[in-house]
């Protein structure tokens, strides 16, 4: 059953990529990428091979419990990180959980994340080769870490499958990424305010986090390596045990869950509440094809989680760069007051993946003959009214914070022509490339769902762009803390370019689109 159930994988895997040769080339680019960590974080624990026990046993135990935790943590908040063998698919099949779980455990080790969990365990056998006993201990500390790492991922989606597949919870859960990308930042700042820039604080600090962490599940058996290589064989078989137990736990608790996921399987609760039309939002845009675009799809930005997620995503950056400086003693006004231009300069890349989040039913516009430009006036539009209003809030936010309200005409001048431009070159690069996203209630971030190479040639783009046209705006900006009326100058400059790259992106996108509807449709349809 092992050897099915990973060469099914493998099939699955093999077909899908010979549906497009994006698929192939964004495989690639995130196995290198996957790769490079790989080799950075082995570099780092071969490194530790030279430094002291102490040093050792607090980086790696706080390192791997994170890991731990991460498997737990992601697989909660991200449902659905790895569909391709969804034990609901077994369920008209005579099989029980028993049969299937060795087979679904190696299989489910059999990608990216798993390999990169796997060869990273391995490198601890570097960190500890200082004797026999850690090396020993090394050994049978890994395939149980690994194991641990795994079935706290599937063990606790079975548990919660119900609440994970319900609408509301999804909603929350990416909401609750970028707050855990907020505060990864934010307590990492923290961290360094405590130690002061001394050396020794730092120590302390890591010290005392390793010694927490290795009592806590998520830490037992990656401590077991550290007590073997201070002598403390007690401590060590302590914690073996306590793992092994989990791990058995773990096991149980998965095959349980997994039984009744095979006899009452989950349908999934996307939600389809009614839309009323007449609405406020329907009120918002006159009543033209444009308007109608502009509020169809921001009922997508009110309803949408995928949607939701992405306002959440692009707000991480700005939150994080206001939050760390304000909390740090020697943070800096100037960069609290222009945080808010990093979302100004982030907008256009949604634009540019709004396409493909329309799915199949982009069909409409190319059926009904809507034209091109209003597509993309519309989609603008909608944008708009979204996050001009978060903007406006962000930069008073953030002068207020900096209490370097003097900075206003040159903040002005920077978010304005910035988000102009970034929405006129995104209303343009999404009719370069598209994607086939997740359909409207699902999980935006299940594999094979990220865009691969289109999706990131997207963003790359947007983003160059929009910062080369920014470039002579940013320029008389920073030249106005010399000479003030540069600023203004720098704005009337920035309008212009901004109006023109606007005005340019509807005519040529609209144009575009004009000619590549069909093209369209079977690239944002491939699932």
């Amino acid at each position: 059953m092992v050897a099915i159930l990973v060469k099914l994988k493998l099939t699955l895997l093999r077909n899908a990529l010979r549906r497009s040769v994006w698929r192939i080339i964004g495989l690639i680019l995130g196995l290198l990428y996957a790769l490079a960590i790989v080799v950075f974080v082995v570099a780092g624990l071969v490194a530790l091979r030279w430094t002291s026990v102490e040093l050792t046993a607090d980086v790696t135990v706080l390192a791997f419990t994170a890991l731990t935790a991460g498997w737990l943590a992601l697989s909660l908040l991200v449902f659905g990180i790895d569909e391709t063998l969804d034990p609901s698919r077994f369920a008209l099949l005579p099989v029980r959980a028993r049969e299937i779980m060795p087979g679904l455990l190696v299989s489910g080790l059999v990608g990216s994340t798993g390999i990169a969990t796997v060869l990273v365990s391995l490198g601890l056998l570097a960190s500890w080769s200082r004797g026999l006993g850690p090396v020993l201990a090394t050994v049978a500390a890994i395939p149980i870490g690994v194991a641990t790492c795994f079935l706290l991922s599937r063990a606790g989606t079975a548990a919660f499958a119900s609440a994970l597949n319900s609408r509301r919870f999804r909603d929350f859960a990416f909401v609750g990424i970028a707050l855990i990308g907020m505060s990864i930042g934010i307590v990492a700042n923290l961290a360094g305010n405590l130690a002061g820039g001394q050396l020794g604080n730092a120590r302390a600090i890591l010290a005392q986090t390793a010694g927490v962490a290795g009592w806590t599940p998520f830490g037992w058996i990656w401590a077991v390596p550290a007590d073997a290589a201070r002598g403390q064989w007690l401590l060590a078989g302590v914690r073996l045990l306590l793992a092994c137990l989990l791990v058995v736990g773990l096991w149980l608790a998965w095959g349980h869950y997994l039984d009744r996921r095979l006899t009452e399987p989950l349908e999934s609760a996307r939600g389809g509440g009614r839309v009323r039309a007449g609405g406020l939002v329907d009120r918002l845009y006159p009543a033209s094809p444009a308007g109608g675009v502009a509020a169809r799809t921001l009922h997508y930005w009110r309803r949408d989680p995928r949607y939701v997620a992405g306002i959440a995503g692009f707000l991480i950056g700005p939150v994080i760069l206001m939050v760390t400086q304000v909390v740090n003693p020697e943070g800096l006004p100037l960069l609290i007051a222009f945080a808010p231009a990093l979302l100004c300069w982030l907008i256009g890349a949604s634009v540019a993946q709004d396409l493909s989040y329309d799915g199949t039913a982009l069909w409409l516009h190319a059926s009904s003959g809507l034209r091109g430009a209003e597509d993309r006036i519309g989609r603008l539009w909608s944008t708009c009214t979204v996050f001009l209003p978060i903007l406006v809030v962000l930069t008073v936010l953030g002068l207020g914070l900096s209490g370097a309200w003097q900075l206003w005409l040159p903040v002005v001048a920077v978010s304005i022509p910035l988000i102009l431009v970034s929405l006129g070159v995104g209303t343009f690069v999404g009719t370069l490339w598209q994607w086939p996203a997740p359909p409207p209630g699902a999980n935006p971030f299940q594999k094979g769902s990220s865009g691969g190479f289109p999706a990131l040639a997207s963003f790359s783009v947007t983003g160059l762009v929009s910062l080369i046209l920014s470039t002579p705006t940013i320029g008389l900006v920073i030249a106005s803390f010399w000479t003030g009326w540069l600023a203004w100058l720098g704005l009337v400059i920035g309008l212009a370019i901004g109006a023109i790259t606007v005005w340019q992106g509807v005519v040529r996108g609209g144009a575009r689109l004009d000619r590549r509807w069909p093209e369209v449709l079977a690239a944002i349809s491939e699932r």
